[in-house]
């Protein structure tokens, strides 16, 4: 048929449109498969007796932080120990929340009716405790408490009990702590009750397994035969830290996580600023010929020439020889000297720019974190450190009661040894007192 060609467009106009078509209706279909599956799913968890009460833990933990978190903790860990600024960070914390040291004085409840032998026993018992773990002194386990859960996020903290008091308490890395690997569960290294996402039953350590000349020494709850030392412990004897993260998540983020992206930058700006110093310090010295075509360099070249040599393959060869006393007259060229342009100032404001956010993710002034204060005078020093103290000062309340929590699970511990009565344990409580954050005399 004459002509048919001129349908061609047509049919593939319409070819097209039946294609995309198609692809509509496929999509839609998956579309609404997708929708009736998440109302199914939807409408079981509302059918759940806690969804009401509790939110999901794995669409907060596991997703957003169980895979990363090993990768903050390193990047973390990395940083405190290479990065002067993070390392400062961590220093000005522990220094102004602990520093020398908190004291600690055992007291009963208002109308209470223990006695003061109990009260006395009790601060006697605690004493022997803080003495023999080197809490405050020797070690500092105190500020080593610190110190790991701002870095890691978390800190773990054990307590062994013994025989006869103080009982032992010793730190176990957040990496020990995870599901066991051969059932994948509990969730993150952590048993908790099935109503209650915040309230721990058990914690999961699992280690490289031991040589035969150290199983002996292990806990019975222990477990072998896999690679692993895998041991189920009692929450009553792990006091777990965790910041950063909401009560229903396990566990918890390093407080270095807003600054770690910045940390980087600004250490690869100072990298760059030292290569781009080494580039300004060099100089090129460039020689400009008024007679810039060849024939007129190569008789240039020919006139300064003071000797002429023959190679070994029998050519000739210019060389232009200086010994000392020698006076040139050159003519036809000047000498320019140039180096590169560093732009210095405006490279400076951009890594204090740098500065200012990691100052702004740590809470800290920024003479606190670069240690200069150089430009800022004594009334403006005065102004940026009072965020500081309230800043300092909330730490030290957070510190103080893990440690109450620390107290009562160490006075369990007198109680099952049948030191002291459950009676008198349970009116007494630990008074701490930080060391003070003010250190100017405030009437000069």
């Amino acid at each position: 048929m004459k002509g048919h060609w001129l349908w061609e467009p047509v049919r593939a106009y319409w070819a097209r449109k039946r294609l995309e078509r198609l692809q509509w209706e496929a999509a839609a279909q998956l579309l609404d498969q997708d929708r009736r599956r998440n109302s199914l799913r939807f409408e079981h968890v509302a059918e759940d007796p806690e969804a009401a009460d509790w939110r999901p833990l794995a669409a907060t933990s596991k997703d957003l932080w169980n895979l990363d978190r090993d990768t903050l903790r390193t990047k973390a860990r990395h940083l405190v120990d290479h990065n002067p600024y993070a390392r400062n960070v961590l220093t000005l914390y522990r220094n102004y929340t602990v520093g020398t040291g908190m004291r600690y004085e055992v007291v009963a409840d208002d109308h209470s009716t223990v006695t003061a032998s109990e009260r006395s026993r009790a601060a006697a018992l605690w004493a022997d405790f803080v003495g023999i773990n080197e809490w405050d002194a020797g070690n500092r386990k105190d500020w080593e408490f610190c110190w790991r859960t701002w870095r890691d996020g978390e800190c773990f903290l054990r307590l062994f009990p013994q025989t006869r008091w103080p009982p032992r308490v010793h730190f176990v890395d957040p990496e020990h702590v995870r599901a066991d690997p051969r059932t994948g569960t509990p969730p993150e290294g952590i048993e908790t009750s099935p109503d209650n996402v915040e309230m721990p039953l058990a914690y999961t350590i699992v280690s490289p397994e031991p040589a035969e000349s150290n199983l002996a020494a292990r806990s019975p709850a222990a477990t072998t035969g896999t690679g692993f030392d895998i041991e189920r412990v009692e929450a009553r004897w792990v006091l777990h830290t965790k910041i950063g993260v909401d009560n229903n998540v396990r566990r918890g983020v390093t407080i270095l996580l807003p600054v770690i992206d910045s940390l980087q930058r600004f250490q690869g700006w100072l990298d760059v600023e030292l290569v781009q110093r080494k580039l300004a310090s060099s100089i090129v010295l460039v020689r400009k010929h008024s007679q810039n075509y060849p024939a007129g360099v190569t008789q240039f070249a020919d006139a300064s020439a003071s000797t002429i040599t023959t190679t070994s393959t029998g050519g000739k060869k210019r060389r232009l020889k200086i010994e000392p006393g020698t006076i040139l007259d050159v003519q036809g060229y000047d000498l320019e000297y140039l180096s590169p342009d560093s732009h210095f100032a405006d490279a400076s404001l951009l890594g204090r720019m740098i500065l200012l956010s990691i100052a702004a993710g740590t809470g800290l002034p920024e003479f606190m974190l670069s240690a200069d204060a150089s430009n800022a005078n004594y009334a403006s020093t005065l102004v940026a450190e009072a965020p500081a103290v309230k800043h300092f000062a909330s730490w030290q309340s957070f510190f103080a009661g893990q440690w109450q929590k620390l107290f009562r699970m160490v006075m369990a511990e007198a109680v099952r040894l049948r030191l002291l009565s459950a009676g008198a344990v349970s009116r007494l409580r630990l008074r701490i007192t930080p060391p003070a954050l003010a250190v100017r005399n405030r009437s000069q």
